[in-house]
Protein backbone atom coordinates (compact mmCIF):
# COMPACT_ATOMS: atom_id res chain seq x y z
CA UNK A 1 0.00 0.00 0.00
CA UNK A 2 1.73 3.47 -1.16
CA UNK A 3 2.64 6.01 1.38
CA UNK A 4 0.41 8.70 -0.70
CA UNK A 5 -3.20 6.09 -0.29
CA UNK A 6 -2.50 5.79 3.63
CA UNK A 7 -2.01 9.50 3.64
CA UNK A 8 -5.04 10.61 1.46
CA UNK A 9 -7.07 8.04 3.75
CA UNK A 10 -6.07 9.64 6.84
CA UNK A 11 -6.57 12.85 5.50
CA UNK A 12 -10.02 11.50 4.31
CA UNK A 13 -11.02 9.95 7.52
CA UNK A 14 -9.96 13.54 9.38
CA UNK A 15 -13.02 15.58 7.30
CA UNK A 16 -15.53 12.96 7.87
CA UNK A 17 -14.71 13.04 11.79
CA UNK A 18 -14.92 16.55 11.86
CA UNK A 19 -17.77 17.11 9.97
CA UNK A 20 -16.04 19.44 7.77
CA UNK A 21 -15.58 19.91 4.03
CA UNK A 22 -12.14 20.14 2.06
CA UNK A 23 -12.48 23.27 -0.14
CA UNK A 24 -8.44 23.94 -0.68
CA UNK A 25 -9.60 27.34 0.64
CA UNK A 26 -9.68 29.08 3.95
CA UNK A 27 -12.96 28.67 6.20
CA UNK A 28 -14.94 31.66 5.81
CA UNK A 29 -14.09 32.92 8.82
CA UNK A 30 -10.29 33.18 8.57
CA UNK A 31 -9.05 36.52 8.53
CA UNK A 32 -6.84 38.43 5.93
CA UNK A 33 -5.06 41.51 5.68
CA UNK A 34 -4.20 42.86 2.52
CA UNK A 35 -5.07 39.58 1.24
CA UNK A 36 -2.23 37.79 3.55
CA UNK A 37 -3.80 34.92 5.53
CA UNK A 38 -3.68 36.21 9.64
CA UNK A 39 -3.38 32.51 11.17
CA UNK A 40 -4.73 32.21 14.27
CA UNK A 41 -6.35 35.33 14.61
CA UNK A 42 -7.99 34.33 17.55
CA UNK A 43 -4.90 34.63 19.95
CA UNK A 44 -4.38 37.86 18.97
CA UNK A 45 -7.90 39.00 20.44
CA UNK A 46 -5.83 38.18 23.79
CA UNK A 47 -3.53 41.96 22.80
CA UNK A 48 -4.41 44.19 25.82
CA UNK A 49 -7.64 46.00 26.15
CA UNK A 50 -8.57 50.22 26.56
CA UNK A 51 -10.69 50.83 29.97
CA UNK A 52 -13.74 51.01 28.04
CA UNK A 53 -13.19 46.93 27.16
CA UNK A 54 -12.23 47.48 23.57
CA UNK A 55 -8.89 46.48 21.91
CA UNK A 56 -5.97 48.70 22.39
CA UNK A 57 -5.01 50.21 18.98
CA UNK A 58 -1.69 48.62 18.69
CA UNK A 59 -0.33 45.15 18.11
CA UNK A 60 1.96 43.27 17.41
CA UNK A 61 2.62 40.48 14.44
CA UNK A 62 5.00 37.77 13.37
CA UNK A 63 5.58 38.25 9.30
CA UNK A 64 6.32 35.20 7.93
CA UNK A 65 7.61 36.20 4.11
CA UNK A 66 8.03 34.12 1.07
CA UNK A 67 11.79 32.28 1.13
CA UNK A 68 12.97 33.72 -1.64
CA UNK A 69 12.87 36.62 0.22
CA UNK A 70 16.51 38.54 0.52
CA UNK A 71 17.77 40.11 4.24
CA UNK A 72 17.90 43.34 2.45
CA UNK A 73 14.45 43.24 1.39
CA UNK A 74 13.60 42.71 5.02
CA UNK A 75 15.62 45.75 6.37
CA UNK A 76 13.22 47.86 3.63
CA UNK A 77 10.15 46.39 4.92
CA UNK A 78 8.94 48.59 7.94
CA UNK A 79 10.66 51.62 6.26
CA UNK A 80 8.59 54.71 5.24
CA UNK A 81 5.95 53.23 7.40
CA UNK A 82 4.01 53.77 11.05
CA UNK A 83 5.20 50.25 11.48
CA UNK A 84 8.40 49.12 13.36
CA UNK A 85 10.33 46.18 12.78
CA UNK A 86 11.88 44.85 15.66
CA UNK A 87 13.51 41.70 15.02
CA UNK A 88 14.10 40.01 11.55
CA UNK A 89 15.61 36.79 10.44
CA UNK A 90 18.80 36.18 7.57
CA UNK A 91 17.11 34.19 4.72
CA UNK A 92 20.08 34.76 2.66
CA UNK A 93 22.33 33.19 4.99
CA UNK A 94 19.46 30.01 5.31
CA UNK A 95 17.47 32.00 7.88
CA UNK A 96 13.90 32.03 8.65
CA UNK A 97 12.21 34.63 6.38
CA UNK A 98 10.71 36.91 9.08
CA UNK A 99 9.94 40.08 10.64
CA UNK A 100 8.36 41.39 14.12
CA UNK A 101 6.34 44.02 13.34
CA UNK A 102 4.53 46.18 15.58
CA UNK A 103 1.69 48.17 14.83
CA UNK A 104 -2.34 48.51 13.86
CA UNK A 105 -3.89 46.31 11.45
CA UNK A 106 -4.45 49.46 9.29
CA UNK A 107 -0.64 50.19 9.29
CA UNK A 108 0.22 46.74 8.31
CA UNK A 109 -2.16 46.61 5.38
CA UNK A 110 -0.35 49.58 4.14
CA UNK A 111 2.91 47.88 4.48
CA UNK A 112 1.54 44.58 2.91
CA UNK A 113 0.47 46.70 -0.22
CA UNK A 114 3.84 48.37 -0.62
CA UNK A 115 5.92 44.90 -0.75
CA UNK A 116 2.55 42.92 -2.73
CA UNK A 117 3.36 39.30 -3.24
CA UNK A 118 6.15 39.08 -0.69
CA UNK A 119 4.50 37.61 2.44
CA UNK A 120 2.71 34.22 3.06
CA UNK A 121 1.63 34.66 6.13
CA UNK A 122 0.77 36.82 9.31
CA UNK A 123 0.50 35.69 12.89
CA UNK A 124 0.20 37.34 16.18
CA UNK A 125 3.17 37.70 18.46
CA UNK A 126 1.87 36.06 21.69
CA UNK A 127 3.63 35.70 24.48
CA UNK A 128 5.02 32.07 25.65
CA UNK A 129 6.86 30.98 29.29
CA UNK A 130 9.18 28.28 30.74
CA UNK A 131 7.55 24.93 31.23
CA UNK A 132 6.74 25.35 35.27
CA UNK A 133 8.35 23.50 37.44
CA UNK A 134 6.61 20.78 39.13
CA UNK A 135 6.90 19.62 42.92
CA UNK A 136 10.06 17.21 43.09
CA UNK A 137 7.92 13.99 44.15
CA UNK A 138 10.15 11.85 47.24
CA UNK A 139 12.29 9.20 45.44
CA UNK A 140 11.07 6.32 47.77
CA UNK A 141 12.78 3.22 47.24
CA UNK A 142 15.32 4.39 45.47
CA UNK A 143 18.51 2.48 45.01
CA UNK A 144 22.43 3.41 45.40
CA UNK A 145 23.12 6.05 42.53
CA UNK A 146 26.46 5.95 40.29
CA UNK A 147 25.21 9.27 39.39
CA UNK A 148 24.53 12.95 40.79
CA UNK A 149 21.13 12.41 39.53
CA UNK A 150 18.40 9.12 39.13
CA UNK A 151 18.25 9.99 36.00
CA UNK A 152 21.78 9.91 34.63
CA UNK A 153 21.68 6.47 36.26
CA UNK A 154 18.16 5.85 34.13
CA UNK A 155 19.61 6.44 30.93
CA UNK A 156 22.93 4.59 31.11
CA UNK A 157 25.21 7.54 31.21
CA UNK A 158 27.64 5.93 33.86
CA UNK A 159 28.49 3.46 31.24
CA UNK A 160 28.96 6.00 28.43
CA UNK A 161 32.35 6.76 27.03
CA UNK A 162 31.30 9.57 24.87
CA UNK A 163 31.28 13.07 25.95
CA UNK A 164 29.96 14.94 23.28
CA UNK A 165 33.15 17.23 22.47
CA UNK A 166 33.11 19.57 20.10
CA UNK A 167 29.59 19.85 19.88
CA UNK A 168 27.44 23.24 20.61
CA UNK A 169 24.45 23.11 23.30
CA UNK A 170 22.37 26.34 22.49
CA UNK A 171 20.34 26.38 25.47
CA UNK A 172 16.91 28.87 24.56
CA UNK A 173 15.63 29.30 28.27
CA UNK A 174 16.04 32.25 31.10
CA UNK A 175 19.55 32.58 30.36
CA UNK A 176 22.79 30.67 31.95
CA UNK A 177 24.63 31.60 35.28
CA UNK A 178 27.83 30.29 33.34
CA UNK A 179 30.05 31.01 36.52
CA UNK A 180 28.85 27.40 38.07
CA UNK A 181 31.64 25.00 38.56
CA UNK A 182 29.58 22.16 36.88
CA UNK A 183 30.29 23.95 33.24
CA UNK A 184 33.80 24.11 33.83
CA UNK A 185 34.31 27.53 31.89
CA UNK A 186 32.04 24.99 28.83
CA UNK A 187 29.18 27.61 29.09
CA UNK A 188 29.32 30.78 26.86
CA UNK A 189 26.88 33.79 26.84
CA UNK A 190 26.01 33.80 23.42
CA UNK A 191 22.69 36.36 22.76
CA UNK A 192 20.03 38.00 24.85
CA UNK A 193 16.73 38.62 23.01
CA UNK A 194 14.81 39.19 26.61
CA UNK A 195 14.36 43.28 25.78
CA UNK A 196 12.92 42.38 22.56
CA UNK A 197 16.12 43.76 20.59
CA UNK A 198 19.02 40.92 19.25
CA UNK A 199 21.92 41.17 21.30
CA UNK A 200 25.13 39.39 20.32
CA UNK A 201 27.14 38.75 24.22
CA UNK A 202 30.51 38.13 22.37
CA UNK A 203 31.54 36.86 26.24
CA UNK A 204 30.20 39.49 27.97
CA UNK A 205 29.43 37.94 31.64
CA UNK A 206 26.75 40.71 31.99
CA UNK A 207 25.29 39.35 29.07
CA UNK A 208 22.33 36.60 28.92
CA UNK A 209 22.45 36.71 32.65
CA UNK A 210 20.10 33.61 34.50
CA UNK A 211 18.27 35.51 37.07
CA UNK A 212 15.62 32.46 37.26
CA UNK A 213 17.21 29.40 37.50
CA UNK A 214 15.42 27.65 34.96
CA UNK A 215 18.01 27.73 31.90
CA UNK A 216 20.85 27.09 34.64
CA UNK A 217 19.14 24.30 36.05
CA UNK A 218 18.25 22.53 31.91
CA UNK A 219 21.78 24.03 30.92
CA UNK A 220 23.18 21.37 33.62
CA UNK A 221 21.20 18.50 32.86
CA UNK A 222 22.17 18.89 28.69
CA UNK A 223 25.91 19.12 29.68
CA UNK A 224 27.48 19.60 33.47
CA UNK A 225 29.93 18.03 34.85
CA UNK A 226 28.57 16.29 37.48
CA UNK A 227 24.64 16.52 36.56
CA UNK A 228 24.76 16.82 32.85
CA UNK A 229 24.64 14.02 29.82
CA UNK A 230 27.05 15.80 27.35
CA UNK A 231 30.27 16.60 29.75
CA UNK A 232 32.15 17.56 27.11
CA UNK A 233 29.73 20.01 25.19
CA UNK A 234 29.79 23.68 24.60
CA UNK A 235 26.86 25.67 26.51
CA UNK A 236 25.74 28.65 24.48
CA UNK A 237 23.65 30.94 26.55
CA UNK A 238 20.48 32.03 24.53
CA UNK A 239 18.39 34.31 26.99
CA UNK A 240 14.53 34.25 24.80
CA UNK A 241 12.58 34.70 28.11
CA UNK A 242 12.54 37.47 30.91
CA UNK A 243 14.00 37.42 34.15
CA UNK A 244 10.09 36.23 35.39
CA UNK A 245 10.03 33.20 32.01
CA UNK A 246 7.86 34.49 29.80
CA UNK A 247 8.56 36.06 26.57
CA UNK A 248 7.81 36.46 22.99
CA UNK A 249 7.25 33.75 20.51
CA UNK A 250 9.07 36.42 18.41
CA UNK A 251 12.52 36.17 20.57
CA UNK A 252 12.74 32.54 20.34
CA UNK A 253 12.37 32.87 16.62
CA UNK A 254 14.96 35.01 16.30
CA UNK A 255 17.35 32.93 18.26
CA UNK A 256 16.64 30.21 15.93
CA UNK A 257 17.52 32.04 12.77
CA UNK A 258 20.76 33.04 14.68
CA UNK A 259 21.45 29.80 15.03
CA UNK A 260 20.98 28.34 11.54
CA UNK A 261 22.76 31.69 10.24
CA UNK A 262 25.54 32.01 12.55
CA UNK A 263 25.78 29.41 15.23
CA UNK A 264 28.58 26.59 15.56
CA UNK A 265 28.23 23.30 13.98
CA UNK A 266 27.57 20.66 15.24
CA UNK A 267 24.45 22.15 17.05
CA UNK A 268 21.57 21.07 19.07
CA UNK A 269 19.10 23.50 19.99
CA UNK A 270 16.98 23.02 23.70
CA UNK A 271 13.48 24.75 24.47
CA UNK A 272 12.08 23.98 27.72
CA UNK A 273 9.29 26.72 26.96
CA UNK A 274 6.23 26.84 25.14
CA UNK A 275 2.83 28.18 24.83
CA UNK A 276 -0.82 27.05 23.98
CA UNK A 277 -1.99 26.66 20.71
CA UNK A 278 -0.30 25.79 16.86
CA UNK A 279 2.12 28.79 16.26
CA UNK A 280 3.16 28.03 12.02
CA UNK A 281 5.89 30.51 12.36
CA UNK A 282 7.11 28.33 15.20
CA UNK A 283 7.15 25.81 12.65
CA UNK A 284 8.86 27.68 10.28
CA UNK A 285 11.76 28.83 12.47
CA UNK A 286 12.00 25.09 13.63
CA UNK A 287 11.51 23.91 9.99
CA UNK A 288 14.57 26.50 8.89
CA UNK A 289 16.93 24.83 12.19
CA UNK A 290 15.93 21.17 11.19
CA UNK A 291 16.99 22.07 7.00
CA UNK A 292 20.26 23.65 8.25
CA UNK A 293 21.28 20.41 9.86
CA UNK A 294 20.17 21.58 13.74
CA UNK A 295 18.74 19.20 15.84
CA UNK A 296 15.83 20.90 17.90
CA UNK A 297 15.17 19.37 21.37
CA UNK A 298 11.65 20.45 23.09
CA UNK A 299 9.93 19.77 25.99
CA UNK A 300 6.42 18.25 25.59
CA UNK A 301 4.52 20.33 28.06
CA UNK A 302 3.24 19.69 32.07
CA UNK A 303 -0.14 20.50 31.21
CA UNK A 304 -1.82 16.78 31.42
CA UNK A 305 -2.92 17.51 28.04
CA UNK A 306 -2.37 16.77 24.00
CA UNK A 307 1.22 17.77 23.48
CA UNK A 308 -0.12 18.25 19.86
CA UNK A 309 -2.33 21.28 21.13
CA UNK A 310 0.97 23.22 22.09
CA UNK A 311 4.04 25.13 20.50
CA UNK A 312 6.12 23.99 20.04
CA UNK A 313 5.95 20.69 20.72
CA UNK A 314 3.27 20.46 18.05
CA UNK A 315 6.13 20.70 15.05
CA UNK A 316 7.07 17.44 13.18
CA UNK A 317 10.57 18.74 12.92
CA UNK A 318 11.24 19.34 16.39
CA UNK A 319 12.04 16.36 19.05
CA UNK A 320 9.30 16.20 21.60
CA UNK A 321 10.20 14.87 24.98
CA UNK A 322 7.73 13.83 27.74
CA UNK A 323 8.69 12.90 31.28
CA UNK A 324 9.07 10.32 33.41
CA UNK A 325 9.52 9.55 37.10
CA UNK A 326 11.97 7.19 38.63
CA UNK A 327 9.13 4.28 39.16
CA UNK A 328 9.04 3.80 34.47
CA UNK A 329 5.93 5.50 34.50
CA UNK A 330 5.20 8.63 32.75
CA UNK A 331 4.78 11.78 35.06
CA UNK A 332 1.32 12.48 35.59
CA UNK A 333 1.98 16.54 34.89
CA UNK A 334 3.95 15.62 31.23
CA UNK A 335 1.75 16.17 28.25
CA UNK A 336 1.10 12.98 26.16
CA UNK A 337 0.15 11.86 22.56
CA UNK A 338 1.14 11.26 19.31
CA UNK A 339 3.41 14.33 19.16
CA UNK A 340 5.22 12.93 22.29
CA UNK A 341 8.60 11.33 20.57
CA UNK A 342 10.18 10.21 23.59
CA UNK A 343 10.51 10.03 27.14
CA UNK A 344 13.73 11.13 29.53
CA UNK A 345 14.01 11.34 32.99
CA UNK A 346 11.90 14.20 34.26
CA UNK A 347 10.64 14.33 38.47
CA UNK A 348 12.92 14.82 40.85
CA UNK A 349 15.71 15.93 38.96
CA UNK A 350 19.14 17.72 40.65
CA UNK A 351 20.91 19.94 38.57
CA UNK A 352 22.95 23.24 38.79
CA UNK A 353 21.22 26.39 40.60
CA UNK A 354 21.79 30.19 40.42
CA UNK A 355 23.44 32.44 43.39
CA UNK A 356 26.37 30.18 44.17
CA UNK A 357 29.08 28.51 42.07
CA UNK A 358 27.81 25.21 43.85
CA UNK A 359 24.03 26.03 44.33
CA UNK A 360 21.94 23.16 43.22
CA UNK A 361 18.31 22.35 43.09
CA UNK A 362 16.08 19.69 42.49
CA UNK A 363 12.80 20.01 39.79
CA UNK A 364 10.54 18.18 37.90
CA UNK A 365 8.95 18.73 34.68
CA UNK A 366 9.08 18.02 31.06
CA UNK A 367 11.45 21.12 31.01
CA UNK A 368 13.96 18.80 32.97
CA UNK A 369 13.22 15.90 30.29
CA UNK A 370 14.19 17.83 27.44
CA UNK A 371 17.73 18.42 28.27
CA UNK A 372 18.17 15.11 29.04
CA UNK A 373 17.51 14.15 24.95
CA UNK A 374 19.08 17.68 24.16
CA UNK A 375 22.81 16.01 25.79
CA UNK A 376 21.83 12.74 24.21
CA UNK A 377 22.00 14.20 20.91
CA UNK A 378 25.17 15.99 21.64
CA UNK A 379 26.68 12.48 22.36
CA UNK A 380 25.84 11.51 18.78
CA UNK A 381 27.09 14.74 16.98
CA UNK A 382 30.33 14.29 19.16
CA UNK A 383 30.93 10.71 17.35
CA UNK A 384 28.95 12.13 14.10
CA UNK A 385 29.49 15.56 13.40
CA UNK A 386 28.26 15.24 10.17
CA UNK A 387 24.90 14.00 11.04
CA UNK A 388 22.15 15.74 10.33
CA UNK A 389 18.71 16.04 12.79
CA UNK A 390 17.05 13.45 10.99
CA UNK A 391 19.90 10.85 11.64
CA UNK A 392 20.33 12.24 15.08
CA UNK A 393 16.69 11.68 15.81
CA UNK A 394 16.55 8.10 13.92
CA UNK A 395 19.83 7.40 16.22
CA UNK A 396 17.86 8.74 19.48
CA UNK A 397 14.87 6.67 18.93
CA UNK A 398 16.75 3.64 17.75
CA UNK A 399 18.92 3.11 20.70
CA UNK A 400 16.32 4.47 23.29
CA UNK A 401 14.70 1.51 25.43
CA UNK A 402 11.83 0.28 23.89
CA UNK A 403 8.73 -0.36 26.36
CA UNK A 404 10.54 0.95 29.18
CA UNK A 405 7.66 2.85 30.18
CA UNK A 406 4.58 1.60 32.31
CA UNK A 407 0.97 2.35 32.30
CA UNK A 408 0.88 4.70 28.80
CA UNK A 409 -2.66 5.14 27.98
CA UNK A 410 -2.38 4.00 24.70
CA UNK A 411 -0.59 1.16 23.43
CA UNK A 412 0.26 2.93 19.96
CA UNK A 413 1.97 5.66 21.44
CA UNK A 414 5.49 6.02 21.58
CA UNK A 415 7.47 3.92 24.58
CA UNK A 416 10.51 4.80 24.02
CA UNK A 417 12.94 5.91 26.91
CA UNK A 418 16.28 7.55 26.56
CA UNK A 419 19.06 5.09 26.77
CA UNK A 420 22.84 6.27 25.99
CA UNK A 421 25.03 3.28 27.01
CA UNK A 422 27.24 2.77 24.72
CA UNK A 423 25.87 -0.87 24.02
CA UNK A 424 22.75 0.99 22.92
CA UNK A 425 24.07 3.20 20.72
CA UNK A 426 26.40 0.68 18.06
CA UNK A 427 22.97 0.40 16.08
CA UNK A 428 23.33 1.25 12.52
CA UNK A 429 21.82 4.44 10.99
CA UNK A 430 19.97 2.96 8.26
CA UNK A 431 18.10 0.71 10.89
CA UNK A 432 16.95 3.43 13.29
CA UNK A 433 15.07 5.13 10.33
CA UNK A 434 12.06 2.61 10.26
CA UNK A 435 10.21 1.55 13.54
CA UNK A 436 8.39 -1.43 14.09
CA UNK A 437 4.61 -1.00 14.91
CA UNK A 438 1.31 -1.83 13.22
CA UNK A 439 0.45 -2.92 9.72
CA UNK A 440 -0.87 -0.18 7.20
CA UNK A 441 -3.78 -2.00 7.28
CA UNK A 442 -4.27 -2.46 11.17
CA UNK A 443 -3.19 1.41 11.04
CA UNK A 444 -6.05 2.32 8.26
CA UNK A 445 -8.83 0.11 10.00
CA UNK A 446 -8.22 1.49 13.65
CA UNK A 447 -8.09 5.27 12.48
CA UNK A 448 -11.63 4.26 10.40
CA UNK A 449 -12.63 3.47 13.88
CA UNK A 450 -11.82 5.89 15.88
CA UNK A 451 -12.70 8.64 13.37
CA UNK A 452 -16.53 8.10 14.64
CA UNK A 453 -15.71 8.92 18.27
CA UNK A 454 -12.86 11.07 18.17
CA UNK A 455 -14.61 14.22 17.26
CA UNK A 456 -14.74 16.03 21.10
CA UNK A 457 -11.59 14.77 20.95
CA UNK A 458 -10.10 16.74 18.69
CA UNK A 459 -10.34 14.65 15.38
CA UNK A 460 -8.70 12.10 13.72
CA UNK A 461 -5.67 14.28 12.96
CA UNK A 462 -4.90 14.62 16.25
CA UNK A 463 -5.59 11.73 17.21
CA UNK A 464 -4.60 9.34 14.21
CA UNK A 465 -1.78 11.33 13.03
CA UNK A 466 -0.14 13.85 15.29
CA UNK A 467 3.44 14.14 14.20
CA UNK A 468 3.16 11.03 12.19
CA UNK A 469 2.89 8.21 14.85
CA UNK A 470 4.18 4.64 14.56
CA UNK A 471 2.89 3.74 11.35
CA UNK A 472 5.75 1.35 10.27
CA UNK A 473 8.34 2.89 8.11
CA UNK A 474 7.43 6.30 8.27
CA UNK A 475 6.55 6.79 12.00
CA UNK A 476 10.01 8.53 12.87
CA UNK A 477 11.83 9.37 9.58
CA UNK A 478 11.28 12.99 8.83
CA UNK A 479 10.22 12.69 5.36
CA UNK A 480 7.44 10.49 6.54
CA UNK A 481 6.28 12.78 9.36
CA UNK A 482 6.32 15.56 6.94
CA UNK A 483 4.08 13.82 4.81
CA UNK A 484 1.64 13.10 6.94
CA UNK A 485 1.60 15.92 8.46
CA UNK A 486 1.19 18.14 5.42
CA UNK A 487 -1.56 15.97 3.87
CA UNK A 488 -4.06 16.45 7.11
CA UNK A 489 -2.56 18.40 9.67
CA UNK A 490 -2.38 21.21 7.74
CA UNK A 491 -5.85 21.40 7.04
CA UNK A 492 -6.21 22.28 10.54
CA UNK A 493 -3.36 24.71 11.00
CA UNK A 494 -5.46 26.56 8.16
CA UNK A 495 -7.84 27.34 10.41
CA UNK A 496 -8.56 29.36 13.95
CA UNK A 497 -6.54 27.42 17.04
CA UNK A 498 -9.37 27.86 19.77
CA UNK A 499 -6.72 27.29 22.49
CA UNK A 500 -6.25 30.35 24.95
CA UNK A 501 -3.52 32.76 24.52
CA UNK A 502 -2.42 33.09 27.59
CA UNK A 503 0.45 31.71 28.63
CA UNK A 504 1.84 28.39 30.21
CA UNK A 505 0.78 28.42 34.21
Amino acid sequence: MSLRFVSSTLALLFVCGEGREESGELPAVAKTIAGVPVRNYNLARAAPKLADGTPAAWTKWILVLKPNVSDSHLQQFCTGSLCVCALQGHPSRGGVPFVSVHCSENDMEQVLLAHPGHAEFIEPNIQLSVVPAMPAPPQEGQKSQLSASWGLDRIGEPECSRRGEGTHIYVLDTGIYVQHEDFEGRAIPTLDVSSGTLVECHGDLNCAVDRMGHGTHCAGIAAGKQYGVAKGATLHAMKVLSDQGSGEFSWSISALDWVVSFGERPAVVSMSLGGAGRLSSMRTAIDAAATAGVTVVVAAGNEQSDACTFTPAFVPSALTVGASEISDQPAPYSNWGFCVDMYAPGSGITSAWIGSPLATRILSGTSMACPHVSGGAALLLGEHPAWNSGQVRAALLASGEKGALRNLWWFFWTNVLLSVRDATVQVAHDEALEKPGLSWTSVAAFCAMVSFVSIAAGGIVGFCVGKGFALPGIGHSHSGRELLHNTAAEMVESQEITESAEVMP
